[in-house]
């Protein structure tokens, strides 16, 4: 996930730092769900505030149904 954030802006040299520590962070398994999927499942999540990501760990002809809803209101401080 580290590519997905480059820079802070105004941070310089810090936000190098910080970037990695983040990033070193997210991933460690205290901070990590993993759902198993059952028929019938439903999950939410907020894009604005988690990092997320498929893997396809079902079995062929299963799929996935996904829909999309965008919620209105201030972004998160």
């Amino acid at each position: 996930m580290r590519d997905d954030c480059t820079a802070i802006e105004g941070g310089e040299p810090e936000a190098e730092a910080l970037i990695a520590a983040l990033a070193d962070h997210i991933v460690k398994p205290a901070h990590i769900y993993r759902h198993k999927w059952r028929v019938g499942d439903l999950l939410l999540w907020d894009n604005c505030t988690v990092q997320h990501r498929a893997i396809q760990d079902y079995d062929m002809p299963q799929r996935r149904l996904m829909h999309r809803t965008t919620m209105g209101g201030a972004v998160p401080a």
